[in-house]
């Protein structure tokens, strides 16, 4: 009898699979520890037991960051088209990130006109464009950040902006912002576990929703993101 040979999969998807399991063992074990489930610690035992944790959540996120982009470029990458308030979503990513801001001595102000038409894209994902560009002006800043968000109608798209203070990108790398992989040396300097994959994800993202998503940099410090979604008809 015969046996066929197995097709060889991509590493990197394998890989990333393989990795998550283990992963979520340890960060039970790490919230189980914290919690003071298995008896008490003390309060370095639990600063450390916390800075552990953070660095599984955001491994995690680094290996779905991954098998994401290996789902887009395969064209697995599915979207639901909807109207989606992008005033709702943005809110409610300030509030989530509200605490983490003020701890890093971050302030996050939200201008919109009254009524804002509806947008048309896909909830979760417009969620997480929205969530990295607001995580990374909050990681990047300065000591006294001040973010600036805004959302307005312009003809048919609606228009998100996110503007920061912070220690912004060198003007030489421009071009490789959206690229796979890319981190400017001040990002690796403030945070050197990021994997340079949330831009990258967020241009796929937005393109495949009909929009466009760009960035400059600003006159005294830091840089403005933007991108645009169309308006539900």
């Amino acid at each position: 009898m015969k046996f066929s040979k197995p097709k060889i999969s991509d590493p990197v998807s394998i890989i990333a699979h393989q990795l998550k399991s283990p992963l979520a063992v340890i960060k039970e074990y790490l919230q189980a520890l914290s919690s003071g489930e298995c008896g008490k610690i003390n309060s370095l035992q639990k600063e450390y037991l916390s800075d552990a944790l953070e660095n599984v959540k955001r491994m995690k996120q680094n290996i779905d960051d991954l098998l994401m982009v290996k789902s887009a470029e395969e064209g697995k990458f599915k979207m639901s088209f909807k109207p989606i308030s992008l005033e709702e979503i943005t809110e409610n990513v300030i509030d989530d990130f509200s605490l983490w801001a003020k701890a890093l001595n971050c302030q996050i102000s939200f201008e919109r006109p009254e009524k804002l038409p509806l947008a048309l894209g896909d909830a979760r994902a417009i969620r997480m464009v929205i969530e990295n560009l607001i995580s990374n002006a909050v990681k990047y800043n300065r000591g006294k950040g001040k973010i600036e968000v805004s959302l307005a109608p312009e003809g048919k798209m609606l228009i998100f902006s996110c503007r920061d203070n912070g220690v912004g990108i060198p003007q030489k790398d421009f071009k490789k912002v959206f690229t796979k992989f890319y981190r400017s040396p001040e990002a690796i300097e403030l945070d050197p576990s990021g994997a340079g994959l949330g831009l990258y994800i967020n241009k796929i993202i937005i393109e495949s929703a009909g929009g466009k998503i760009w960035f400059s940099k600003n006159k005294m410090s830091g840089m403005t993101f933007y991108f645009n979604l169309p308006i539900a008809k």
